[in-house]
C-alpha cells in the first residue's frame, strides 16, 4: 500500500472496508459483506460517507484495507504504569496488587509520574487511540499529585480524561464526600467522579454520600465495582436498585463488575434490566481480571473472573472493553492498544463477529461520553480521524493486525506496517 504524504491534508479515503455496525440501513453487500466505502474530507471533518466509487483520483485508494474510527481506551491507569520492574507483588490477586501499588508511591515524585504517563499516551496515540480515561488514586482527601501532574499533560490526537479513584470510606463522612466532590468538579472540564466499591469496604451510607456528592456537584461516575468473584459483592445491585428509586443526571460508568458473573441467572438479570433502563456504560476488562480473579499460586484458575457482557449486550446496555493496568503489579503485561484488549476477549468471552459487529467495543464514542445525541463515528461532521489494518481481513481481525495506518483530522499521523515476508526455502 502506498502512503500518503503526511505533511498534507487528504481530500478523502477511497474503497476502505467500515464494520457493519458502522453503515447505514440499506448499505449494499457483495458476497454477504458490506462495500467498501469513500470517505470524504473537509478542513479535518467528514462531510459524507458512500459506496466505493472507481478512479477517485484526488482520493487516498486504501485497496480494501479494514478501517475503524479513532479507538476508545475508555479505562486506564496512568499513575501506576511501567512499575512492574520494580514492583512486583508477592502473591496473586488484587488485594495483593492493591498493597504492592500502596508501597510503591514512595516513588511518585513529579518526574516519574510525567515520565510513565507520558511513555503510556505516546503508544496509545501510535496505536490510534483518540480518548483515552485514566483512573488516578487518591489516598486523602485532598487530591494527590498525580491528578494535577496529568491535569496539563496533551498527547496530539487524544482527548485524555481523569477520573478519580476514591475508596469508598473516603465518602462515609458527609463533608469529607463533599469535599472530594467539590475538588474534581473545579478541575475543569474531562473530569469524573470515582470510588472503589469491593465488598472488603461495603458501606452502603457511604454509597449514598457518594451518589448524592456527585449529583450536588454535577459530575459523572466511573466506580471500580464488585471486581471480585463473591456472592458477597452488593455494588452493583445496591447501585441498581438505587436509580431505580432515586434521579441522577450524569453518566454512571460501571468498571469491571466480576461478581455478576458469581450471581444465580435470576439476581443478574434483575440487575441488567434495572442497571438497562438508566444512563450506565458497562466497562469489562478482560486482560487484568483473567489475571487477578481466581489467582491462587501453583492452581490453574477456576472461572474466568469477567462480567457478563453478552447479557449486558443483550438487555440494551451500552458496553465498552477497556486494557486497565499496563505493566504494574495489576497486571505486568498490557500495550496500550485496544485491539489486544479485543483480541483478549475474543477468546475469553467467546465472542463473534468481531469486525463487523464486536469492534464497536472499542471506539464507540456515545458509550464512552454517555451522550446518546452524539452520533455515530464518521458520520458527517465528525472528526477525520480513523485507523486503517492493511492486510488484514474481516475473518482473521484483529489478529494478524498489528501494522496499522492512523489517520487524525484528515491527516496521516503514525503508520506501523510489516516488513516484506522473505521466504527462506531452498
Amino acid at each position: 500500500m502506498n502512503l500518503p504524504d503526511p505533511t498534507t491534508p487528504l481530500n478523502g479515503i477511497a474503497n476502505a472496508r467500515l464494520p457493519a455496525w458502522l453503515l447505514p440501513a440499506g448499505w449494499p453487500l457483495q458476497a454477504g459483506e458490506p462495500v467498501t466505502a469513500d470517505l470524504h474530507f473537509d478542513a479535518g471533518k467528514i462531510t459524507s460517507v458512500t459506496p466505493y466509487q472507481p478512479e477517485q483520483n484526488n482520493f487516498w485508494n486504501t485497496h480494501g484495507a479494514l478501517a475503524l474510527p479513532g479507538l476508545i481506551e475508555p479505562h486506564a491507569h496512568l499513575d501506576k504504569t511501567f512499575t512492574i520492574a520494580r514492583s512486583r507483588p508477592s502473591k496473586p490477586g488484587l488485594l495483593a496488587a492493591i498493597e504492592t501499588l500502596h508501597q510503591d508511591r514512595q516513588h511518585w515524585t513529579a518526574d516519574d509520574l510525567r515520565q510513565r504517563a507520558r511513555k503510556g499516551l505516546t503508544w496509545a496515540a501510535a496505536n490510534g487511540v483518540t480518548r483515552l480515561r485514566t483512573h488516578i488514586d487518591w489516598f486523602d482527601v485532598v487530591p494527590p499529585l498525580a491528578w494535577s501532574e496529568l491535569a496539563d499533560m496533551e498527547q496530539p490526537g487524544i482527548t485524555l480524561e481523569r477520573v478519580a479513584l476514591v475508596p469508598l470510606s473516603f465518602f462515609a463522612d458527609t463533608d469529607a464526600a463533599d469535599r472530594i466532590a467539590r475538588a474534581v468538579a473545579h478541575s475543569g472540564k474531562h473530569c469524573l467522579l470515582g470510588g472503589f466499591i469491593h465488598s472488603s469496604n461495603w458501606d452502603p451510607a457511604a454509597m449514598t454520600h457518594l451518589m448524592q456528592s456527585a449529583s450536588r456537584w454535577q459530575l459523572s461516575l466511573d466506580l471500580h465495582i464488585d471486581e471480585e468473584l463473591s456472592p458477597l459483592a452488593h455494588g452493583l445491585s445496591w447501585l441498581a436498585h438505587y436509580l431505580s428509586h432515586n434521579k441522577f443526571n450524569g453518566h454512571i460508568f460501571c468498571s469491571h463488575g466480576c461478581a455478576l458473573s458469581s450471581s444465580s441467572e435470576q439476581q443478574a438479570q434483575d440487575v441488567l434490566r434495572l442497571l438497562s433502563a438508566q444512563r450506565v456504560t458497562l466497562i469489562a476488562l478482560p486482560m487484568t481480571n483473567l489475571l487477578l480473579q481466581d489467582a491462587v499460586t501453583g492452581r490453574t484458575p477456576r472461572q474466568r473472573g469477567i462480567t457478563l457482557l453478552k447479557e449486558a449486550q443483550a438487555a440494551g446496555i451500552p458496553l465498552l472493553l477497556g486494557c486497565d493496568n499496563v505493566q504494574d503489579a495489576f497486571c505486568p503485561a498490557g500495550s496500550y492498544d485496544p485491539l489486544d484488549t479485543l483480541s483478549c476477549a475474543l477468546f475469553a468471552l467467546q465472542l463473534d463477529n468481531v469486525f463487523d459487529r464486536q469492534s464497536r467495543l472499542i471506539c464507540d464514542v456515545a458509550a464512552l461520553t454517555g451522550d446518546a445525541h452524539s452520533g455515530m463515528p464518521l458520520a458527517p461532521g465528525a472528526d477525520a480521524s480513523l485507523v486503517l489494518f492493511p492486510g488484514s481481513d474481516s475473518m482473521t481481525w484483529p489478529l494478524q493486525s498489528a501494522a496499522r495506518v492512523v489517520i487524525h483530522h484528515g491527516r496521516l499521523t503514525h503508520k506501523r506496517t510489516w516488513n516484506q515476508e522473505l521466504s527462506h526455502e531452498s
